[in-house]
């Protein structure tokens, strides 16, 4: 039976008004609906081992997810929040400097005097610099409170939307299927291909983080960074950062070896971190994520780049998912709709 137009208007409406209630929630939601994807497999796992109680292995799961994906990365925020506002007061009690004014009155040390000779910036220049970061930083504190605010809020919904998607996954799969405008063959095409790559992307930033980080390490370690250590689990959580991942690490590393006097250490370090930690990133996923699927490298890089330029970080799942929905679609076009319309056409007198 054909539903009629004013239904077919009053469902899109329908729908329309529902996307406008969940967008602002659309981040933890979508993260929620892929660690779906990828952690369904072990409830079912762990829900068979504790006699079929899916509710308890959905909540287990979802407190993993807590404890070692959230927490990490709450606290290494904290961290480096607390550890900016003690080093601050340092420099502020150890210099006897209280304000902009008295900060221009401090003679430089003789490595950084170099590096600005190098770079040909003036004293004058490089304090008018540091003027207008204080005014940023100053103007930027209200949003950057009400971020954290908003972060909180979104990481409790993510973790309350994987519970419930974990607990009721096999029952939104089915409904999805008896609504789907595809065949039931078509929608489980579909879903299983989007869970694949998925399950693909996901694997292939945290190997990649791991590499990274231990990566790095061993460059630290050599280098004669103290507490390398730490910084090898720093650098593979701000690898998950757009455009300058681990450098966000390794370039003040390399920098603070450079002003120590250990040019050669300084220089080596950045060298290795060029090709093999950045390299692990644009060369390293990539081949990672083709073996989990069938998809030319070309293009799982090419949707990578695209997805991190049109969506940010969460363009790195982003772009995958569409390239993989656009191929599945036209595969699924060209199998069971452009062949039967061919065969028609030749039957034809």
């Amino acid at each position: 039976m054909t539903p009629s137009r004013p239904f077919v208007y009053l469902l899109a409406l329908s729908v329309a008004l529902l996307l406008y209630v969940a967008f602002p929630f659309r981040t933890p939601l979508f993260l929620a609906a892929v660690l779906t994807g990828v952690l369904n497999g072990p409830v079912e796992q762990l829900s068979l081992a504790i006699g079929g109680r899916r509710t308890l292995a959905s909540a287990l799961v979802t407190l993993a997810v807590l404890l070692v994906i959230v927490a990490p990365f709450a606290s290494l925020v904290a961290f480096a929040t607390r550890e900016s506002m003690v080093g601050l007061d340092y420099v502020r009690d150890v210099l006897d400097i209280h304000s902009l004014g008295q900060l221009k009155a401090v003679s430089i040390p003789e490595p950084i005097d170099q590096v600005l000779t190098l770079l040909h910036v003036t004293r004058e220049q490089l304090f008018d610099a540091v003027e207008r970061i204080v005014s940023v930083v100053q103007d930027a504190a209200p949003a950057v409170l009400a971020t954290g605010g908003r972060a909180v809020l979104s990481t409790v919904i993510m973790l309350i939307a994987l519970y419930f998607l974990l607990v009721d996954g096999a029952r939104v799969a089915q409904w999805i299927t008896r609504v789907s405008p595809l065949s039931s063959l078509q929608t489980a095409e579909l879903s299983a291909e989007l869970r694949k790559v998925t399950r693909a992307t996901v694997i292939g930033i945290l190997t990649t983080a791991v590499f990274q980080g231990v990566a790095a390490g061993t460059g630290y370690f050599f280098a004669g960074i103290p507490h390398a250590g730490f910084f090898v689990m720093l650098t593979a959580m701000v690898s998950f950062v757009p455009g300058v991942g681990t450098g966000l690490v390794w370039l003040p590393a390399a920098a603070s070896l450079w002003m120590g006097g250990r040019r050669v250490a300084a220089s080596l370090l950045v060298l290795f971190c060029l090709v093999v930690v950045v390299g692990a990133e644009q060369v390293g996923k990539p081949m990672i994520m083709k073996g989990q699927f069938h998809m030319h490298t070309g293009l799982i890089f090419l949707s990578l780049l695209g997805g991190l330029a049109m969506f940010g970080l969460l363009g790195i799942l982003l772009g995958p998912l569409i390239v993989a929905f656009f191929l599945t679609m036209m595969r699924i076009y060209e199998r069971d709709f452009r062949r039967v319309n061919t065969s028609v056409a030749t039957q034809k007198p």
